[in-house]
Parts: C-alpha cells; structure tokens; sequence
C-alpha cells in the first residue's frame, strides 16, 4: 500500500423482513462478523431507544453497526473500514446470512483517497 494513501472501503445498506431480536444479540453477531472479516475489535456496545435499538463494534480498522426499528421488520446495516487487511463485505454477507432478511440492499463506496 501506497504510505500516502488511505484505503476506505464503506458496504451499508438495509434489510427487510427481519425478526426482532435483542440488542445484546445483535452485539455478537457483529462481534462474529468483524472476526470473520479480519477485524480487530477494540470495544462494543448495544443500545435500545424504545422504537429503535442496535450495536456497534468499534474496530481498529473503524466500525461496524446495526440499527433495527421495533416492530417494522426493518434494520440498517453499516460497516466501514480502513486498510487493505480486512474484507468488509465478507462481514456484511454474514450478518446478512445470520439475519435472514426477506430481501436485502447492499451497497459499497471506495473511501480511499486516491
């Protein structure tokens, strides 16, 4: 890798016909997915706002993150990186697999400077 080049790779998107599950669940399931992508997990939390409720996973390369509306069957789904070592479409894929959506979106942007 170029040393004056950041590579930024960003995959979100949206994901419908989900089950509600719990948010301490959810903090798992991306705990497992940064590992299969080659992340390096520094910390994670869950949160619950009453309608909406999801978790984050701050990884050394950046972060991964899951928010699900109550009752809609509907989350987001957004993970970034940093660095040419991990695979965050991989991570995606999974949580996508684990999950089990009706249907999905997914897209990815090239954050990378240049």
């Amino acid at each position: 890798m170029n040393e004056d080049r950041v590579v930024g790779k960003h995959v979100f998107g949206e994901l419908y016909g989900i089950s509600d599950t719990r948010p301490d669940k959810l903090r798992e399931l991306l705990l497992r997915a940064a590992e299969v992508a080659n992340m390096h997990i520094v910390d994670s939390m869950t949160y619950d706002r009453g309608t909406v409720y999801g978790a984050l996973v701050l990884v050394k390369e950046s972060h991964l993150a899951i928010h699900v509306f109550r009752g809609l069957s509907y989350a987001l789904l957004d993970i970034y990186t940093c660095g040419d070592g991990s695979t965050p479409e991989e991570a995606y894929e999974f949580v996508v697999r684990e999950l089990k959506p009706v249907r999905y979106t997914k897209s990815y942007v090239d954050r990378s400077s240049a």
